[in-house]
């Protein structure tokens, strides 16, 4: 993994939803980059996955909103990442 950040901010009735320790927000970030990775066959560059109090964010660049869109859905199918913003660039 390239990058993990953890969201500043409170968790507001997330505690059900998201890890409580960074431990599990990094293994949760490893999760999701692995299936995005897998996915999309490897098309989002320098993706970094973020995990926090308010969620999942992706980040990176591809080519095309399709493979944009299949990151999202590999995202979305780990337990906890329901709650994402997809701020991958398509260039």
């Amino acid at each position: 993994m390239e990058y993990l950040r953890v969201w500043a901010g409170t968790r507001q009735g997330l505690a059900d939803v998201l890890p409580e320790t960074l431990e599990e927000a990094e293994e949760l970030a490893v999760s999701i980059e692995r299936a995005v990775q897998n996915e999309t066959g490897r098309a989002v560059a320098d993706l970094t996955v973020e995990v926090g109090p308010q969620g999942v964010r992706l980040k990176g660049r591809c080519d095309t909103y399709y493979t944009k869109q299949l990151a999202q859905h590999a995202a979305m199918r780990i337990p906890g990442g329901d709650r994402l913003v997809n701020s991958i660039e398509v260039s």
